[in-house]
């Protein structure tokens, strides 16, 4: 190896004696000039980073990447230039060089710290864009700001996934719920509910949560199970809705309890409620559904049959433990459990009111009045729509027109009897367990047709979304508005 360590040693002392032996140096730094890289600055080391000739000490562009000391954030590598959030990291090597959180590749504005994405692909950052989705309804009017809008008369935007939870209830039961979600994916498994009966919606995707989405809660009818009314689940939750609905306890297809009917007229609704209450805990941080929903919205609640009792009964209607007594002395035994039961846990109160003042909406599906709603339902006082069969066999017409009867002129009421229609094109399973009750009679998808125009249409008035005023809540040959 050459020996260097003479020549530059013999430098320095021929720079020390250049005084003395007459050699200028300028700038004093024992470099005699005739050396010295910079004439006019002390650099003692001599250094030259991009060996240009000039030293680090005077060279406006020390690393030599084209760009001054003075305007280069890393003036001695030349392989940086900038630091666009001052984290130290060059822009270059910097995952997130404008540091608002999102990683370049996936930040739309990866040099604006003010914005990161933009989802109509317009080059207007949501944050200053009043129209984040591009669908032609300003951000403040459009209640999914992130998600094109598509007609209410069709499948909406959104995939429908779905998955069942088990939860303890306030009664002490676990209660099982089927909950449907607007899903992230459009892609998977298609659900076989309680491996026994083939869904439409995916089972188990991820949900999404990017928007809050307004809830509605759904109550099966006797001997039902909570996914026997999927259909208007897919519609709903299609545009943007969630759909939650339990199993009533020893009330379904697989654990039927006559004996239990009495518990069940105080608890189907608290079932309901429970499930609300579970869903809003889930949306906390952490949760299942965190910030999927708002809890000071409210639910809008619907069911079917022996769920459409539990409907009116949340909705508002009441029960007047004087008509339990008055069953209960002509020998009805389940009027005097019933009134036994509700003076257990609330002593002296003459009126069973299992009203739930969060919600906002009900519709109820050629429902039953559970032998107990009678005057009360006069009590309702929310929006309310009612859809019935002119030849149902279970609740009849006549049933469910004492029922609007019984509610009166003094709430928004919508009621509609659809033509050749029996109880189970509702809860399509019965059609299918019993066809000699829908054989001849408008088909499962003919029904639930006209039953999602007209929930959707129904809801989403009262949510205020735009066009849906204008729009008829059906305009089907087949129902007739009464």
């Amino acid at each position: 190896m050459r020996n260097t360590v003479l020549p530059v040693i013999s430098i320095l002392i021929l720079s020390i004696l250049s005084g003395c032996l007459g050699f200028d140096d300028a700038d004093s730094d024992g470099i005699a000039d005739v050396d010295d890289n910079c004439l006019n600055i002390p650099n003692s080391d001599q250094s030259d980073l991009d060996s240009d000739g000039d030293g680090d000490a005077c060279d406006e562009d020390a690393d030599g990447d084209g760009v001054s000391g003075s305007n280069d954030a890393f003036p001695l590598d030349s392989s940086e230039i900038s630091d666009s959030d001052g984290d130290g990291i060059g822009d270059i090597t910097d995952a997130d060089r404008d540091g608002d959180g999102v990683a370049n590749n996936e930040d739309a504005f990866p040099d604006d710290p003010t914005e990161t994405t933009d989802t109509d692909g317009d080059r207007v950052g949501d944050n200053a864009d009043t129209d984040d989705d591009g669908d032609g309804f300003i951000d403040p009017d459009d209640p999914f700001p992130l998600t094109i809008a598509t007609s209410l008369l069709e499948s909406g935007p959104y995939s429908v996934g779905t998955n069942d939870y088990k939860f303890t209830g306030s009664t002490g039961l676990e209660l099982t719920v089927q909950v449907w979600y607007p899903a992230s994916g459009e892609s998977g498994e298609v659900v076989i509910y309680d491996s026994l009966y083939l869904g439409e919606s995916w089972d188990s995707p991820s949900i999404d949560c990017s928007e809050i989405h307004p809830v509605l809660v759904f109550s099966h009818g006797n001997t039902g199970m909570r996914w026997n009314t999927e259909f208007l689940m897919q519609r709903l939750v299609s545009h943007g809705f969630i759909v939650a609905a339990p199993d009533h306890k020893f009330n379904t297809f697989f654990d039927n309890t006559e004996e239990k009917y009495p518990e069940l007229i105080l608890r189907r609704p608290t079932d309901i409620m429970d499930t609300f209450n579970w869903l809003v805990d889930e949306s906390a941080a952490e949760g299942l559904f965190e910030n999927c929903l708002d809890a000071d919205a409210g639910y809008a609640v619907a069911g079917h049959s022996f769920g459409g009792y539990t409907t009116l009964s949340l909705a508002g209607a009441t029960i007047d433990t004087d008509d339990l007594t008055e069953a209960c002395d002509r020998g009805i035994e389940e009027g005097c459990e019933i009134r036994d039961a509700w003076w257990n846990e609330r002593p002296n109160e003459d009126t069973v009111t299992l009203r739930d003042d969060r919600i906002w909406a009900s519709i109820a599906l050629a429902p039953w009045n559970g032998g107990v709603l009678k005057t009360g339902l006069s009590d309702i006082a929310i929006p309310t729509l009612i859809l019935t069969g002119d030849s149902d066999e279970t609740t009849d017409l006549e049933h469910v027109s004492q029922i609007v009867k019984d509610i009166g002129d003094g709430v928004d009421l919508t009621f509609g009897v659809i033509n050749n229609t029996g109880h189970y094109q509702f809860s399509p399973i019965g059609c299918d367990a019993y066809p000699e009750y829908c054989d001849g009679q408008l088909s499962i998808q003919q029904v639930a047709n006209i039953t999602n125009r007209a929930a959707l249409v129904f809801l989403s008035r009262l949510l205020g979304w735009p066009d849906a005023v204008s729009l008829e809540i059906s305009d089907s040959e087949f129902i007739e508005w009464q």
